[in-house]
């Protein structure tokens, strides 16, 4: 009955669940036969079961949420509170649409993030494998002509020779290096002070923290707006929106705006010693949540912000792909002018022996 709980659910099949449940309570099929529809439809293996799962909980007497609950590894907190707040209010459809159009709005901008970033990886893979290439199988095939001919070599051909050696007599154990390192770093990331590093990093890293930065302000406004104005209570939607981020030191910031929260002070002041620096609930951010207090339309406002740094991801996304191509290039420049200096250089030495 329960063998896929340590699985989670693909947001594509997240998406598919939420719309299609939307659909069907909206034409006035109840939540059962809803989801034994999908149930029947169902290709993934994990959505199957997870589905078997909640018809068996539901049957049995359970609340929807509380079949959700269940399945910690697929549900999320932010997602579970939304659908007891429909089922409590009687406007279960609104809330499982208003979920799969967040979802949908994160996948999207998940995929312009990845594909902008995947741009720069690519430039630098090649440029690496260019330069395995030359320095394993093309240098190797000058070195017994250059050394034959001549013994004064210039330092730029001792250096490309030298690398050369290096990377052919040390291939496999610079792999085990690399290898190794990946795994160490991996399981330092995987322990709760790496990972906390690791998030400050990612945050503050040069051009691709500023992409982060947008994209962390994007999710955990947006979903803010989705949670407050579900009728989730102040606190506990800040308690829940950090979740949004998948970031630790979001999460001690949303969770220390929570705690302030709670004792009455405005979520903006709260925010503003949060985040002494203003870097990432900026000046402006915390200004219009302040206004916003005002006129008790926060979650409105949110998604204001929300709607602002989509189009600010966008510009940053443009940015650092202008800002890292160039940098590619000079780095495909140098190595290019360092190989052809060195190879000139020996072809003059060559033809000056030749014509003594």
């Amino acid at each position: 009955m329960f063998p896929f709980f340590s699985q989670s659910l693909s947001l594509k099949d997240k998406i598919l669940f939420y719309e299609a449940v939307a659909n069907l309570l909206e034409g006035g099929i109840t939540l059962l036969s809803a989801l034994k529809w999908l149930l029947s439809r169902a290709h993934s293996q994990i959505l199957h079961e997870t589905l078997e799962n909640l018809i068996f909980f539901i049957e049995s007497g359970d609340a929807l949420n509380i079949a959700m609950r269940k399945f910690p590894n697929i549900f999320d907190e932010k997602e579970i509170a939304i659908i007891e707040s429909g089922e409590q209010t009687g406007m279960l459809k609104d809330a499982f649409r208003a979920i799969a159009s967040e979802l949908r709005m994160q996948s999207e901008l998940k995929t312009k993030v990845i594909g902008a970033l995947t741009y720069p990886f690519v430039i630098m893979f090649f440029l690496l494998l260019a330069l395995t290439v030359v320095m394993t199988y093309v240098v190797p095939q000058l070195i017994p002509i250059i050394t034959e001919v001549t013994s004064d070599i210039s330092w730029s051909t001792r250096s490309l020779i030298f690398v050369s050696n290096f990377l052919r007599n040390n291939m496999l154990f610079l792999i085990l290096i690399f290898v190794a390192t990946g795994l160490i770093l991996r399981g330092y990331i995987m322990t709760e002070s790496g990972r906390k590093k690791f998030d400050i990093m990612k945050i503050y890293f040069p051009i691709i923290g500023t992409v982060y930065k947008n994209y962390i302000i994007v999710q955990v406004m947006s979903t803010f707006q989705l949670l407050a104005s579900s009728g989730i209570s102040i606190v506990k939607t800040l308690k829940l929106t950090w979740q949004a981020a998948g970031n630790s030191k979001i999460a001690e910031m949303y969770t220390y705006i929570a705690s302030e929260v709670s004792k009455g002070r405005k979520i903006s002041a709260a925010m503003a010693d949060s985040d002494k620096e203003w870097y990432i609930f900026t000046s402006d951010i915390i200004q219009m949540i302040e206004s916003a207090e005002k006129t008790s339309t926060v979650h409105q406002v949110s998604l204001r912000i929300s709607e602002q740094y989509r189009r600010e991801v966008d510009a940053s996304l443009a940015i650092m792909v202008k800002l890292i191509e160039p940098i590619a290039l000079l780095m495909a420049g140098v190595f290019v002018m360092w190989f052809a200096i060195a190879i000139f250089s020996s072809i003059m030495q060559v033809v000056g022996v030749a014509g003594n």
